[in-house]
């Protein structure tokens, strides 16, 4: 079935994400020129980095803000220490499930 030319709702770009980063791994799991497996995982979280800043080819930038829980401001505060702000609702925000996401589709 073809699909026609849509704007991708946010269950798509999850996906899309989420495989550029399995491909990530799978890259660097086979990446012989890495000569140490912290040299590995210094990769891995390059690579992710730059897929968020919108420097991989096959993604484009993503916004990445904190989102605290709504009581912590007050808590933090009562206690006399920092806390984060709020960032502005975003229509396709992809966060909250990646870490169960991620893996789970795969065939790993």
């Amino acid at each position: 079935m073809t699909q026609h030319p849509h704007e991708l709702t946010a269950g798509e770009v999850r996906e899309r994400f989420l495989e550029h980063v399995r491909g990530i791994v799978d890259y660097w799991e086979r990446e012989a020129r890495a000569e140490s497996f912290r040299a590995r995982l210094e990769g891995i979280a390059f690579s992710i980095l730059v897929a968020i800043d919108g420097e991989a080819a096959a993604l484009p930038s993503f916004v990445l803000a904190p989102r605290p829980h709504p009581d912590d401001e007050e808590f933090l505060r009562n206690r006399g220490e920092s806390w984060y702000p709020t960032a502005p609702d975003v229509s396709c925000d992809i966060a909250g499930e990646l870490h169960s996401l991620l893996f789970s589709g795969s065939d790993q």
